[in-house]
Formats: structure tokens, sequence, C-alpha cells
């Protein structure tokens, strides 16, 4: 496995295999990290760190992943885990639901136990010892930023998720589920929030160290008592006691939402400057399907399958909604996101529905274009070919295209995908 990975690294950095290998050898110091500021959290600026210490870290992040027993958790994994329960929990006598989540995560974790646990896991060689010893116990903090930091987070998280598991396994446990810092743990008994709260507070302790805390403000506790709710988790929102036909109603959260609504308006405005009516129903309809493509993420140079847009995002909805007009099972505020908001963003704008729009809208296009997984495939071979892709660009790019290669003609239309 050494040996794949050193053969990885050779490629990625386009170095020989012996340049690879002497590197990590060699390198036995901690690098002094520069940090900016995304999104009001401290990261650590990977395009500031050196050549060597690029790939030395990188080698360790693959040891960690490759010998290690965690998995990344997988975010579409977890919402179908909990689209199986969720709705149906008015169907259980007594249940519990307790959503929380780590007090920034990263910064507070004793990285020392860390190092313990890849010893647990991995026969690690006496070099490999040394670095990983020395980096853990001499880091601060492990300031998100890099693939590294990632995986010494889920090492420990993986190890927090199975205490949890195995401790709440006697008192009713149906599911429990973390997305990074993020979690959630559903019973079908009713159990008091003092006493979750106690357990998970130990646990946390015996994992993580002294450090971390629970963010209060992001914590919801509910039971079998209470008649209405509503809770947030990873993108979605979930609503009891709106409707005594529809029990649980599931949407796209607020926060998400409010992000879409604002591209639809964008839209909107767009048109209302350049009255390009190809152009408008092209992006409406480009909002609600899937635009699949092969390539590489900014952080990670290898290419593989990547989808992008609501149909992809929220997929999990769709089983709950019967056919174009049946969103009986949808929140208001999602169900409106179809049709209703479109209109609306027309009205606050002062412009008229153009007739093919409110045709779309009447036919429930946009609608039909999620539940039934359509798709822009973005591949020369198996998708659009360059003059399709060409004329698609086309309606929304009106400059000459002409020479722009295929690559460069898929990242116009990507950045048109929100």
């Amino acid at each position: 496995m050494r040996r794949r990975i050193i053969k990885k690294l050779a490629y990625s950095f386009s170095l020989e295999e012996c340049e690879i290998e002497s590197t990590v050898n060699n390198f036995n110091y901690i690098p002094t990290y520069s940090t900016r500021i995304i999104k009001n959290r401290k990261v650590i600026d990977k395009s500031k760190l050196l050549a060597n210490e690029n790939i030395a870290l990188e080698y360790y992040k693959d040891l960690i992943n490759s010998y290690s027993t965690f998995s990344f958790p997988n975010r579409s994994f977890i919402m179908t885990e909990l689209m199986n329960i969720i709705p149906y929990l008015h169907c259980y006598n007594s249940y519990t639901i307790y959503k929380f989540d780590f007090k920034e995560f990263f910064y507070n974790i004793d990285l020392k136990n860390c190092f313990k646990f890849i010893n647990e896991d991995l026969s690690l060689k006496s070099r490999e010892y040394k670095f990983l010893k020395n980096y853990l116990n001499n880091l601060n903090e492990c300031t998100p930023g890099i693939g590294l930091h990632n995986s010494l987070v889920e090492i420990a998280g993986t190890r927090f998720d199975l205490k949890v598991m195995n401790n709440f396994k006697d008192m009713g446990l149906l599911t429990y589920c973390r997305y990074v810092d993020d979690c959630i743990l559903i019973l079908d008994e009713k159990l008091d929030e003092t006493i979750i709260v106690k357990e998970i507070k130990k646990l946390m302790k015996e994992v993580f160290g002294q450090k971390l805390s629970i963010n209060e403000s992001k914590t919801d506790y509910y039971n079998c008592d209470d008649t209405n709710y509503k809770f947030t988790y990873l993108g979605y929102v979930f609503e009891k006691g709106q409707s005594k036909k529809v029990p649980y109603k599931l949407g796209i959260a607020p926060k998400k939402l409010n992000k879409y609504v604002t591209k639809i308006n964008e839209i909107v405005i767009e048109y209302k400057h350049d009255q390009d009516i190809e152009a408008l129903s092209l992006k409406l309809e480009l909002m609600f399907k899937r635009v699949v493509f092969y390539g590489s993420r900014k952080s990670n140079e290898r290419k593989k399958w990547q989808v992008r847009g609501i149909g992809d995002s929220y997929k999990e909805l769709k089983r709950f909604m019967k056919d174009n007009d049946n969103l009986k099972n949808l929140t208001k505020e999602t169900a409106d996101l179809f049709e209703w908001t479109i209109r609306e963003c027309f009205r606050i704008n002062g412009i008229h529905t153009p007739p093919k729009i409110h045709n779309q809208l009447k036919n429930k296009k946009f609608a039909s274009c999620f539940i039934n997984n359509r798709a822009t495939l973005l591949h020369r071979k198996i998708g659009l070919n360059h003059k399709q892709l060409k004329e698609v660009v086309g309606i929304l790019d009106r400059r000459n295209l002409d020479r722009y290669g295929y690559k460069e003609l898929a990242n116009i239309l990507l950045n048109k995908v929100i």
C-alpha cells in the first residue's frame, strides 16, 4: 500500500518515485502554517505550503486513510437513513430526537488522543511513528484546510461514533449519524434530555479530550410528547404537526432555500435587462436539473464524476413527491420553489411572466426536471459533444465561442449552475 501511495504522489506532483520517497523520508519538521479566514473560520492556506511540505502531508494523509478503519461520512447515505426513519416516527409509541453540534470541532480536539488512535490502527514504521508523534504532540490545534487534518478528525470521530452507538444500544437506539461536527441521535424510547447530554459529554471527554464542548445554540431536543416542532439537519428541514394528513413534512432548510430564491431572482433580473427568453428558460431549467461532469475539484487534482444542482443536492425529497402535482409531503416553502417563487420573482421585479415561462410553470416543467432526475451530461463521448455543448453555452454566453475547447465551454456552463 505504501508503494501505491508513492506512485500516486509521483503522478500528482510530476516527480519520480525516488524523489517522493526521499522527500517523505527526510521530512522531519512541523510546517509553519499560514492561515486565512473563509466564512468566518480560520483555515490553512494550502497555497502557501512548500512543495516538500505538500508531499509529506499528502503522504501521511493517504497512509492514515489507507490503513485506518474509518471512512469519511457520506451526506447522501446519512440522509437516506434518516428519511427511512423520521417521516414515520409518529408510528412509534415513544421516541426521542437529540440533534447536537460540536463547538469549534477542529480547533478543540486533543491531538495526543489522535496519535493514540493512529497507533492502534496502523503498524507504523519507525520514521512514520516518530514524525506523527512529534507532529501531534506539538501541534496546537487541528486547523482545517489540509487533508491530513480531516483524517485526524475522522479517526477520532469514528471512535466517538462507536462509543455512542454502543452506549445507547440499550436505551432504544434507532439510529445515530454524524457528518463532521453535526450529529443526530434517534431513540425509540422517551429519554430525558439531561440523561442524553450527560452521556454524550462523558463520551466526548473520553475521545476528544477536555476542551471540546457542545454548541448549545445548535442543539435540538424533541420527544413523542411534542406535537409541533421543526429542525434542520445537513441542509434539510423536518416539520412535524403542520398537517393532520401528513404528520411530517420535509424540505430544503431555510438558509439553503434562500440561496436558491436569490439565484432565481438574479436570473429574472438578468432577463429584465437583456430580454433573452431562451437564456431565461435555460437558466431556470439548469437550476432544477442535475449537471453531471467528469473533473477535479480545486482542492484535489484527482478527476471523478461530480454532480451539481438542486436535483442532486436534495435528491432524497424525490421519493416523497408522488408526481409533478402532488407536493403535499414537502414544506410549503420548498413546494413553492418549483412555481410560486418563480412567479413572485417576476412580480416583485415589475415584469409580466413571459408566455413561454408561464406555460412551463403551468405544465410543471421545473418540478418534472427535479422529480424525474433530468440531467445535462458534460462528457464529449457519452453526453453532449463539442458542437452540442457550444450550442447550449451559446444561449448563455453570446460571445464568439469558436475558439473555445470542450473544457472551457463546460466551465462556462458550470459557472451558471448554482
